[in-house]
Order: C-alpha cells, then sequence, then structure tokens
C-alpha cells in the first residue's frame, strides 16, 4: 500500500515540479501574466503567494490583492499583509494602505514596513491642504467659468443693444427719408400747379388777343346772314303779292280749276 500511495506521489511532484520550473522562466524574463497562470496550476499557498507577486509586477493589482486575500498560511502572514499594503498604495487607497502596514507590523518589526507607513501617514497629514487648493482650483474654475459666461453675456447685451442702436437709426434714417420725399412731391406738386397756372394764364392772354379778329369775323358773319334772311323775306313778299293778284283774276274769270303760275326761281 505504502508503495502505490509513493507512486502516486511522485507523479503528481513531477507535474507541480515541471509548472513550477516553467513559472519561474517566465517571471526571469519578465512575463510575468504568463508565470501567474503556470503558478495558479499549482495546489499550494506559496505558489498562490507567487501568482499574486506576479500580478502585481504585471501592474494588475486589484488581481494580485484578490490572489493575496485567499491566502491563509499563517507563515505567509507578514508578506501577504505587506504585499497588500504595496498594492493598495499603488491604488491610492492609502487608509486600506495604512491599515495593512499596521497589521503586518504587528506580527514582526520591518524597516521598509515602518518607513512606509510613516510615509504614508505623512501624506494623509498632508491631504487637507492639498484638498483645499483642489478646491481653491475648483473655485478659481468655476469663478472663470461665471466670468466667462458674465463676457459672453455682456458680449450678447451689447450685441443686442448695437443691434437695436442700428434699428433706431435705420428707423430715422427711413422716416428721415420718408418725409424728404414727402416735400420733394409737395414741392413737385406746388411747381406742377403753378406752370399750370402760368399756362392757363398765357393760354388766356392769347384767346384774349384773338378775340378782337374772332368778334370781327362773327359780326361779319352775323350780318350776312341777315342779309340772306331779309332777301328771302323780300323775295317772299313779293312771290305773295303776285299769288293774290292772280287768285283775284282767276275768280273773276270763274274758273273750276285753279291754275297758279310757277314760282320764279330768281
Amino acid at each position: 500500500m505504502r508503495y502505490l500511495v509513493f507512486l502516486i506521489f511522485v507523479p503528481l511532484f513531477a507535474f507541480d515540479f515541471f509548472h513550477i520550473k516553467k513559472a519561474n522562466e517566465y517571471f526571469e524574463k519578465k512575463e510575468y501574466l504568463k508565470a501567474a497562470k503556470e503558478y495558479l496550476k499549482i495546489d499550494s499557498q506559496k505558489a498562490l503567494m507567487n501568482a499574486a507577486n506576479s500580478y502585481y509586477k504585471a501592474g494588475d493589482y486589484q488581481k494580485a490583492i484578490e490572489l493575496y486575500s485567499k491566502i491563509n498560511d499563517k507563515s505567509l502572514e507578514f508578506e501577504k499583509l505587506y504585499n497588500m499594503g504595496n498594492a493598495y498604495t499603488r491604488l491610492k487607497k492609502i487608509d486600506k494602505a495604512i491599515e495593512m502596514y499596521k497589521k503586518a507590523l504587528k506580527i514582526k518589526k520591518d524597516k521598509d514596513a515602518e518607513y512606509n507607513l510613516k510615509l504614508l501617514e505623512k501624506l494623509k497629514k498632508q491631504k487637507p491642504p492639498k484638498q483645499q487648493n483642489k478646491n481653491n482650483e475648483q473655485k478659481n474654475k468655476k469663478q472663470k467659468q461665471n466670468k466667462n459666461q458674465q463676457n459672453k453675456q455682456n458680449k450678447n447685451n451689447k450685441q443686442k443693444q448695437n443691434k437695436s442702436q442700428n434699428n433706431n437709426q435705420q428707423k430715422k434714417q427711413n422716416k428721415k427719408n420718408s418725409n424728404q420725399q414727402k416735400q420733394t412731391n409737395t414741392q413737385q406738386r406746388q411747381n406742377n400747379t403753378k406752370q399750370n397756372k402760368q399756362q392757363n394764364k398765357t393760354k388766356n392772354k392769347n384767346n384774349t388777343q384773338q378775340n378782337p379778329q374772332n368778334k370781327f369775323a362773327l359780326k361779319q358773319k352775323m350780318e350776312k346772314l341777315k342779309e340772306q334772311k331779309f332777301v328771302k323775306t323780300k323775295e317772299s313778299n313779293t312771290s305773295d303779292i303776285r299769288m293774290k293778284y292772280y287768285e283775284k283774276q282767276i275768280k273773276s274769270l270763274k274758273f273750276n280749276t285753279l291754275l297758279l303760275p310757277l314760282r320764279s326761281e330768281e
């Protein structure tokens, strides 16, 4: 039975030895992620510590802390806590880092752990002024933003004011142009009226100068018409006398028919 157990143990040991050798080679070549994967294939607390250290070297501090937390071997407790303090420091989690260093120093004294702890506590004391500077920076930034916003608002207001002034000036100019146009139109109408009056006056004057000639021509025409009427009336009276004479002679002769002489065309 002992031989059977020994035969089983030897292949397992050979399997772990192969991965340990391979992981160490990767670690020496600074291929830390490959080394971590090989260490995780080995079922031991020491291999788990090496895997966590490999992730720390690769810069994956959160993964390293996760693996450190799984180590429960008392002989590795100080190394685990010290390395967790370093990982938390890299992640800028100062309070957690201080907590890990203090726990590690309770297990044993260590110069590196004491130095790191004092350094972090000093940084923590200096943090409020840093925070104050940050607050001042934020305040200055906010003031600068407010100032820029105010400048922008003032610029917009100035643009609106200039636009309003330009509109008012344009309205005044339009009104002035309109008044000038009205004055021009009024002056034009007055000139037209004056010109028409002058033309009418000239026309009347010309008519007045032509009236004597027209009156003389009209007078001659009227006199001619009167003469023609008088001649016609005279001829008519002469014809009537002759008619009456002939009628009287006919009646004395007692003719049954009425014979009338033709009227002279002269």
